[in-house]
C-alpha cells in the first residue's frame, strides 16, 4: 500500500481509524446503524412483471443526503486529495479492525461512520454546518473531538 500524504487532520483521523479497538467499531456501528430508517424503493412495473419482489432498503436518507452533498462539493472544487484520504480511512478500517467477535454490520457501520467524518473534514469550508454535523457526530461521540485543519 503507497503512503499518501492527507492534510494533518486528516491524516490524523487516518491514523486513529485504524486503531479502533473492538468497543468502539461496535458503537461506532451501532450509532451509525441507529440512525437508519426503513425505505421501499420505488416500484418498478418491470421488476414486477418479472416476479420480482422490492425489497426495503434500511437506510438513512439525511446521512446519504449529507455524503452526496459533501462528495459533489469536494469533486466540483477538485478536492481529490480530501475524497482520497476519505477512502483511506474507510480502507483503514476494514483493512485494520479484525476482532473476531465484531459483527459485519458494525464493520460497515463504523466503516462509513468514518469515511463521512473524514470527508466532512476535507470539505468543511464547502458544506453547510448541518452536513457537516451530520457527518461527524457518528465520530465526535465515540472518539471525541475532530482536530482543526
Amino acid at each position: 500500500m503507497s503512503q499518501e500524504t492527507y492534510p494533518a487532520a486528516q491524516q490524523a483521523m487516518i491514523d486513529r481509524a485504524g486503531t479502533l479497538t473492538a468497543a468502539e467499531t461496535e458503537t461506532l456501528g451501532q450509532l451509525w446503524e441507529s440512525d437508519e430508517g426503513l425505505v421501499m424503493p420505488p416500484v418498478s412495473i418491470a421488476w414486477e412483471l418479472t416476479g420480482g419482489l422490492d425489497i426495503p432498503v434500511v437506510t438513512n436518507q439525511q446521512l446519504i443526503d449529507a455524503w452526496e452533498r459533501a462528495l459533489d462539493a469536494g469533486g466540483k472544487a477538485g478536492r481529490v486529495n480530501e475524497i482520497d484520504a476519505a477512502r483511506a480511512a474507510g480502507r483503514a478500517v476494514v483493512h485494520d479492525v479484525r476482532h473476531l467477535k465484531d459483527s459485519e454490520s458494525s464493520k460497515n457501520g463504523a466503516e462509513e461512520a468514518v469515511r463521512s467524518a473524514v470527508l466532512a473534514v476535507g470539505v468543511r469550508d464547502l458544506i453547510s454546518d448541518a452536513d457537516y454535523l451530520t457527518l461527524v457526530t457518528p465520530w465526535q461521540h465515540v472518539l471525541g473531538q475532530i482536530q482543526a485543519l
